[in-house]
């Protein structure tokens, strides 16, 4: 009997590790869904606080972007060259509409204008070619040597 009585008390332990394991994973997936829960909730709230700051500069654009304070003045021009192009560009659409021939592709449109206290972009910046680095020298070629090979090493 004293082996029954083991079985059962192994039996009771098991159980209870068993409970202590489900009991903490339950506590770890709690855990993770509310960590989730958070983590969206700050997503929203930048989302809340990107559309306030645009909200922003629309009142302040619509208020002042015609005398900007001088800090404000480059990002006013910028809107109001892009406006005018939208405005250019609605021109040409409603001509398009108005005119049965076949439409004449539109000109490329003009580059927005990069204000001078911004880096240039890596792309503009000039390309060294060889030829002009001092430093660069010509590699050795290579003489290239023919074997000759059986008929019987192909197969």
């Amino acid at each position: 009997m004293a082996l029954f009585d083991k079985l059962d008390d192994l039996r009771g332990k098991a159980t209870e590790m068993m409970q202590t394991g489900v009991d903490k994973a339950t506590e770890m997936m709690q855990a993770g869904v509310t960590i989730a829960k958070l983590k969206t909730d700050n997503i929203a709230e930048e989302d809340a606080m990107r559309r306030a700051y645009l909200a922003i500069g629309k009142m302040y654009f619509e208020l002042y972007g015609e005398s900007p304070d001088p800090a404000f003045a480059t990002e006013c021009d910028r809107i109001r060259a892009c406006k005018r192009r939208i405005a250019e560009n609605n021109l040409r659409l409603a001509e398009m509409k108005d005119t049965p021939e076949p439409p004449v592709p539109p000109a490329p449109p003009e580059p927005h204008p990069v204000p001078e206290d911004e880096p240039v972009p890596f792309e503009a910046e000039e390309a060294i070619i060889p030829d002009e680095d001092p430093t660069y020298t010509e590699p050795e070629p290579v003489p290239f040597e023919e074997e000759e090979i059986a008929v019987d090493e192909l197969k």
